[in-house]
């Protein structure tokens, strides 16, 4: 029996299947969130949220005024009149982070009361924190929308357009990704060679780097934790720009984007980053969008406005009646009209005349960036994008490169009991290296973060043994910083504190505050004795007799402690864990004496690197259940299902083993980790 290859027809109808499909889990996944943020976050006490590190109650406004953008500025610091300290409680919310203001309810307000409170509450974005104040840009034009169901709504826009265009409009990109073509590497194509304009790049950035250059439309550049992934996408990007050709680079989060922006800046190539100045790299604020308008001499006619509107904000506090105060907030919206009108005009003469664009992939689906035409399409962690996130960029995209390493992080999907959103985990990446092979993309191998016994796991486990440590970082260690003694530890690149044995049980919290609490905390546990104080420091947990005989040598407190006192400085070092209720105790415990000390879920590393880093593993009960942590590739850096409020935070991120340069410090019970 003659066996026939399927027609294009049939694959066709495959591709419209599987845009269906994916259609179908978005808008799922998208009414999903919309749920989860409408109302389980007003059903849960405030108190509770608090407690969690999500929440900082009990502040008043201390000033407003006008920033970048013409964004209103609320400065909140702690109320005098309700708490005795002027240093706002330990919580994790971090600069880019979206928000919500609220006035704070009476604990005996009625439940209408305390819904109409929250009906008048602000969205915004945090612009800084400090331990006596937080900023935050207002959205004065709407009252409340999280950014995720927007994000999804995105992407299913980008799937729709997909789908019609499949139909009738078939780009080379769109016949390669859906196997209607074979891909044909680019060593086939003809082209001359070229002159690498950083003389520091090795054999395997530059393999890839002209492997990219070369290809017709589309390309894959793997890179491992470390391999200098950002360094190489910067030397195609200015080969691209030397040959007279218009880039736009995305990234599925600021932070991806921001890295690349960064170490772009140094070659005064004209680009601009789109994007909202508060969740931009202070860094890379000089090349931002709002920043470049504020500059420009367009820009200048604008600050007059400006100028008003902070007059504006000033009469609002001086306003007698609600009807004052009604009429000025009204001048207010005009002015903030005519602004957006002149930054307009203004924006588009800029993008008109930058070489590079940067924005996140959700980013180019807006205004700024739909209107303008692009050569090449690069899109940084495209291991971590969804699927349809890529398309967002892609969809007009003549040739694309790809950059990512689909063993580290995954695309972050909503969570569901029936695990039907599963689907939407494998990324575009790692979809196109199973359709056509590794003959889509190029590896890189030569790594210049971690050092060699660090590398090892990585390596042996996941990339086949192929990552070779660089000279200059095979065998450094914390010893080898400046004012840094030889200790036990500083000469010690990986060390494990075993808790297996004591008493060092991971909390889970009770539920004598019913349920909603408990459906709040389930998943969000804690290991008070992995991050409790130094047994003789001030209001330290009293350890019981076998708490003794292990403490010192177990808690991340201590390890830290001991870091410190050799010499390290706290700003070199990071604590990180899987879980937000063991981040909130261990910066309770640690940052009132190290300020600098950087203490975090895990999920916060991403693209990040220290020169030490402790990690609590925090899982430690008599069922030894290890929960997300049991995939090898997430330690690496692999994904979690977006996790619940009062979880590790909603990127769903876990970056840990790949991150610390000379030191990685890990506290578990290895009884419980070991299963």
């Amino acid at each position: 029996m003659k066996r026939r290859s399927p027609t294009n027809t049939t694959i066709m109808e495959s591709i419209e299947v599987y845009l269906d499909k994916h259609l179908n889990l978005l808008e799922k996944a998208r009414q999903s969130e919309l749920q989860l943020s409408d109302d389980a976050v007003a059903r849960v006490d405030p108190k509770l949220l608090s407690a969690r590190g999500l929440a900082c109650l009990n502040l008043s406004v201390s000033r407003l005024y006008t920033g970048l953008g013409g964004k209103t500025i609320v400065e909140l610091v702690p109320d005098s009149a309700l708490n005795t300290s002027a240093r706002i409680p330990v919580h994790t919310l971090r600069t880019g982070d979206i928000v919500r203001i609220e006035e704070q309810p009476s604990g005996s307000a009625k439940k209408q009361a305390k819904q109409e409170l929250r009906d008048k509450g602000l969205a915004g974005v945090v612009v800084r924190t400090t331990q006596q104040k937080i900023a935050v840009a207002l959205n004065m034009d709407k009252q409340v929308n999280l950014d995720f169901p927007r994000r999804m709504w995105l992407m299913i826009q980008a799937v729709t357009d997909l789908k019609s265009k499949a139909s009738k409009d078939l780009s080379r990109i769109m016949t390669i990704s859906f196997g209607l073509s074979k891909y044909i590497p680019p060593t086939e194509y003809p082209n001359t060679d070229f002159e690498c304009l950083d003389d520091r790049l090795n054999d395997s950035q530059k393999e890839a780097i002209k492997f990219a250059l070369k290809a017709e439309s589309i390309a894959l550049i793997h890179g491992p934790p470390g391999t200098g992934k950002t360094h190489t996408l910067i030397e195609i990007i200015r080969q691209l720009v030397a040959a007279g050709q218009k880039v736009l680079v995305c990234g599925p989060s600021n932070i991806s984007v921001d890295n690349i922006a960064d170490k772009l800046a140094a070659y005064r190539i004209p680009m601009v980053r789109v994007g909202h100045p508060a969740r931009v790299l202070p860094t890379v604020l000089s090349s931002s969008l709002d920043y470049v308008i504020q500059t420009s001499d367009a820009g200048m006619l604008v600050k007059d406005i400006r100028k008003e509107m902070d007059e504006k904000l000033a009469d609002v506090k001086k306003a007698r009646n609600a009807g004052d105060r009604r009429r000025t907030w009204e001048d207010i919206r005009g002015l903030r009209k005519e602004c957006k009108e002149r930054e307009i005009r203004c924006t588009q003469e800029i993008m008109r005349t930058s070489k590079v664009v940067l924005s996140t992939l959700h980013g180019a689906g807006g205004r700024d960036v739909l209107g303008q035409k692009f050569d090449v399409i690069i899109i940084d962690e495209a291991g971590q994008a969804l699927e349809a996130q890529c398309w967002i960029a892609m969809i007009n995209a003549t040739k694309c490169i790809l950059a990512g390493d689909h063993l580290q992080l995954g695309p972050t999907v909503p969570r569901s009991e029936k695990n039907e959103f599963q689907e939407l985990e494998l990324s575009l990446f790692e979809r196109l290296i199973k359709l056509h092979g590794p003959t889509i993309k190029k590896s890189l191998s030569v790594q210049y973060r971690m050092h060699q016994t660090i590398m090892d796991y990585p390596s042996n486990s996941l990339y086949s043994s192929s990552l070779v440590a660089a000279e200059s970082v095979q065998s450094h260690l914390l010893l080898d910083l400046p004012d840094v003694e030889e200790t036990d530890d500083t000469k010690e690149p990986l060390v494990f504190w075993d808790t297996q044995g004591g008493d060092f049980r991971e909390r889970v919290p009770d539920d004598s505050d019913g349920s909603q609490k408990r459906s709040f905390q389930e998943e969000s546990k804690s290991n008070p004795t992995e991050a409790c104080k130094h047994p003789t420091s001030p209001g330290s947990i009293s350890p019981s007799p076998i708490q003794l005989t292990v403490v010192c040598a177990a808690l991340c407190n201590l390890h830290v402690r001991t870091l410190v006192k050799a010499g390290v400085k706290p700003s070199d070092i990071a604590v990180i864990t899987p879980y937000n209720a063991q981040v909130t105790l261990l910066s309770d415990t640690l940052k009132s004496d190290f300020p600098d000390i950087e203490i975090g879920s895990v999920d916060g590393f991403q693209g990040r690197e220290k020169e030490a880093i402790v990690l609590s593993l925090v899982r430690s009960n008599e069922k030894h259940e290890v929960g997300f942590l049991s995939d090898e590739r997430r330690l690496n850096g692999t994904k979690l299902p977006v996790p619940k409020i009062g979880e590790s935070s909603t990127d769903g991120n876990i970056v840990a083993m790949t991150r610390p340069r000379r030191h990685l410090c890990v506290i578990g019970d290895s009884e419980t980790v070991s299963r």
